[in-house]
């Protein structure tokens, strides 16, 4: 799919999936990207200084509606324990509902229900017997008094005590759950994991979300900044935006490995798991200028390095046609 997200004269064409990965260093045109996804499907009224967002995105060239998906938005530690604890309007508030629902409890709910109106009862009669007042109770109290039960580990572990990673293993087997009760089309919006888990974690989360997504009616999200950061398997690779002072859409792997075999200035052999990697490695700084290291800048970085004893070696000596290369106003 191609998304278009239009910014007064702007458009910007980015593709979009059931895995989007929004790469690069431009935060604010990254920030209004997701703000523009979420701001149109959440179902909220535009406020008078969102006149920008009205209908400002575009899915295949029409306009989506609103409801076609159900978004979260996710982007710190406290967001996943926000919706992984019982509260009014958590997620796994949202799925107990549901299972409650679908599930035979009623019996159960019945027998809390008549134990407690008993109670009402005896503390009315001895704290009210000679006022004109009295406790009330109804049915939907008993859900409201799951809500304010605590969420531990099994250990008895505080929920915060619990590593990033794992509330996000949780908040993703809740979702899972709750696609498999009730398969709605839902979207996660994942902001600044480079930020709060390891590189190698954030590639996990990314497999794992990406595993649901052939199974389940879900889209996700990842918006990233950090060097590294970024899933590359041959089914998401086209849908990756890097997002600096021009938008790019990566081509799929088949494409990359075809254009190095006819651009690159030395004729080699080039394997696709080290490609991918070398992708990794630049893929935050495309499209930006400021990214391009000059050789009083290495040179530099070299000295400083050395001073903590770090030694910077060339894996390979450069060679005079990769040089050249570098050096060519006009590349292609």
């Amino acid at each position: 799919m191609k998304l278009t997200i239009k910014d007064l004269n702007k458009k910007y064409l980015l593709s979009f999936n059931s895995i989007t990965q929004l790469c690069g260093s431009n935060i604010p045109l990254k920030k209004y990207i997701i703000d523009s996804i979420c701001k149109h499907f959440s179902t909220e009224k535009y406020r008078e200084y969102e006149e920008s967002f009205i209908d400002n995105i575009e899915i295949d060239d029409e306009i989506p509606g609103r409801k076609q998906w159900e978004c979260y938005r996710i982007n710190s530690k406290e967001n996943i324990i926000d919706f992984i604890q019982l509260g009014k309007g958590s997620l796994l508030t949202k799925y107990l509902k549901e299972y409650i629902s679908v599930f035979d409890y009623q019996n159960d709910l019945y027998q809390i229900e008549s134990i407690l109106v008993r109670f009402f009862d005896r503390l009315n009669r001895e704290l009210f017997k000679d006022d004109n007042l009295q406790l009330s109770f109804v049915s939907e109290d008993v859900l409201g008094m799951i809500q304010h039960t605590s969420i531990r580990t099994l250990e008895d572990k505080d929920i915060h005590e619990l590593t990033t990673t794992e509330l996000i293993e949780a908040f993703i087997n809740i979702i899972s759950k709750q696609q498999e009760l009730i398969p709605e089309k839902r979207m996660y919006i994942f902001e600044n994991l480079d930020h709060i888990v390891g590189i190698k974690d954030y590639k996990n989360i990314v497999l794992r979300c990406e595993e649901l997504c052939n199974k389940s009616n879900i889209w996700f999200v990842f918006a990233t900044s950090l060097d590294g950061y970024v899933y590359l398997s041959d089914s998401v690779m086209e849908n990756i935006n890097i997002i600096n002072e021009e938008v790019f859409v990566m081509p799929t792997i088949d494409h990359i490995m075809d254009f190095i075999k006819d651009y690159y200035p030395l004729e080699r052999q080039w394997e696709k798991s080290y490609v991918k990697k070398c992708v990794s490695n630049i893929i935050q700084k495309i499209g930006s200028t400021e990214e391009i290291f000059q050789p009083e800048e290495l040179v530099l970085i070299k000295l400083i390095n050395e001073t903590n004893d770090i030694k910077k070696y060339w894996k390979k000596e450069p060679k005079i046609p990769e040089i050249q290369c570098l050096l060519s106003k006009k590349v292609i």
